[in-house]
């Protein structure tokens, strides 16, 4: 026969196992669920990247552009009023 103290013995050990494969099992189910939030995080940033990257592209094609006479040209004459000293500028006063 085993003893009572033995008993006790028995049971504190399958107590502290279970303590323990419960604490196991709810450490496990936090890290998915910051893992998940990570992941919702990532893809986010990802989505952010992509749009500063075209961006960044759309400003490099507009800094290649400012070395292209003709288009400062057309900036100068559309925006900034300006031309040629010899030209003469006719301009639609019906404005269609």
């Amino acid at each position: 026969m085993k003893s009572a103290r033995s008993r006790k013995m028995n049971l504190v050990v399958k107590l502290g196992i279970f303590a323990f494969a419960a604490y196991v099992v709810v450490s496990l189910v936090s890290l998915q669920m910051e893992i998940s939030a990570k992941r919702g995080e990532l893809a986010t940033y990802q989505q952010q990247l992509e749009q500063e990257l075209l961006e960044v592209e759309e400003l490099e094609r507009q800094i290649a552009l400012l070395e292209d006479p003709d288009y400062l040209a057309r900036i100068a004459r559309d925006q900034l009023g300006m031309g040629y000293s010899d030209e003469h500028v006719f301009r639609d006063a019906s404005g269609s």
